[in-house]
């Protein structure tokens, strides 16, 4: 068969179009569309802190640091009386832009069995829904609400001592993050992190607190799977 209807650059297209089809399982780095491919990876977990308000969030990994603007309704269960009846969990992976701006789902529950009246009819003019729903070794009706966070990923930056979470058992954020033929991406700038004069940690300059917890399984509220309420 002649491909007569095609340009020597067409024809070269098609080709490298049909080798990255044969080879894309073993060759890294081949990519027929601008975009080219996503990358996924994963980032051990140091410590998590947050802002008193929860208005301010940040993830620390060993490679990055993730600093996240808090959602309303997140800032509002942390000051909420009943907040140990919520669990709050990131949902999949992080998306990291080429600016290394970033975007994660998450979700709210609290079982209606932990709840008085008052605080599911608290929930539900909060935004939460009712579901069925398998939580870990949970199974039951409860109240869901799902939300999106937004946010910047940065270069990792050393972490004292005292802002380190003591995990029973290592944890790994997971992130997917988009490869271009265009350029590299932008490099993550160092994160926003420094110290007001009494040694108290402050992300852009607002300050935070470390959130300790465990891993076991009766922990009430849990953020990336590990303990923040009991």
């Amino acid at each position: 068969m002649k491909l007569l209807s095609l340009s020597t650059a067409a024809a070269r297209r098609v080709r490298l179009a049909f080798f990255c089809a044969a080879l894309g399982l073993l060759v890294a780095g081949c990519a027929s569309t601008p975009e080219g491919a996503p990358v996924h990876g994963k980032d051990p977990l140091l410590s998590f802190l947050a802002s008193k308000d929860g208005r301010k969030i940040v993830i620390a990994g060993e490679k990055y640091h993730y600093v996240f603007g808090g959602d309303p309704a997140v800032a509002s269960m942390l000051r909420w009386d009943s907040r140990a009846k919520i669990t709050p969990a990131l949902l999949g992976e992080l998306k990291v832009a080429r600016d290394q701006s970033l975007e994660g789902q998450y979700m709210l529950l609290a079982f209606d069995a932990d709840l008085t009246p008052e605080e599911q009819a608290f929930l539900v003019q909060t935004g939460f829904g009712k579901a069925e729903v398998k939580y870990g070794d949970r199974t039951g009706t409860a109240l869901r609400y799902f939300g999106t966070v937004t946010g910047t990923r940065y270069a990792a930056k050393p972490l004292r001592a005292a802002e380190m979470v003591d995990f029973s058992r290592s944890h790994d954020l997971r992130y997917v993050e988009q490869e271009t033929a265009s350029g590299p991406a932008t490099a993550p700038a160092p994160a926003p992190l420094s110290y007001s004069a009494d040694g108290a940690p402050l992300v852009e300059g607002v300050p935070v607190a470390v959130v300790q917890g465990g891993t076991d399984y009766t922990c009430r509220a849990r953020i990336v799977d590990f303990c923040v309420f009991r």
